[in-house]
């Protein structure tokens, strides 16, 4: 009698480690997440009068950023798409105010993104830094179906937008 209820034990708990092994098997990977954060300076896109004025933000995710780092900027703002082909997987535009400060852009990328690209566009591009790419990091395998959850990796980047270009002021994994 004994005898049956530890072998009735051992199956049970052969049972469950395999089903949870199964589970892991077919977990599928969780694309990162992103929160960047973006400041204007006061004195941004000042046109021909002196004046500032609000300024055009691009966030692009990417498969690559090699397309992205080689185009030139009117290419990019024109047709994005035809610029960069299929390494372009999404976009999305915004305006920032002189000054303004604390513009919230977040979310999960593609499962296909490695990277995010912002553009500034300045209305005189000459000696600004107009693009930067942002790493995302791996994506990551949800554990037994979410018994046990935990922390996706998150890009996280406060991006400042100054006169003289796009700057990362702090970028934490």
């Amino acid at each position: 009698m004994e005898e049956n209820i530890v072998k009735t034990g051992i199956t049970l708990t052969l049972l469950t480690i395999l089903s949870l092994g199964g589970c892991a098997v077919f977990a599928k990977p969780s694309p990162p997440h992103y929160n960047l954060t973006f400041d204007a300076d006061a004195q941004v896109n000042t046109m021909a009068d002196g004046q500032p004025a609000p300024i055009k933000i691009h966030v692009l995710m990417l498969r690559s950023d090699n397309e992205f780092i080689g185009a030139d900027f009117f290419s990019l703002q024109k047709n994005p798409q035809d610029t960069l082909g299929d390494k372009l997987l999404d976009s999305n535009q915004f305006f920032l105010t002189p000054g303004q400060t604390g513009k919230n852009f977040k979310g999960q990328s593609a499962p296909e993104a490695r990277y995010i690209g912002v553009v500034a566009e300045y209305q005189n591009l000459d000696g600004k830094v107009w693009r930067i790419s942002l790493p995302l990091p791996d994506a990551t395998k949800d554990n037994f179906y979410k018994i046990w959850p935990f922390a996706h990796d998150e890009l996280t980047a406060h991006i400042v937008v100054i006169v003289d270009g796009i700057q990362i002021v702090k970028e934490a994994d």
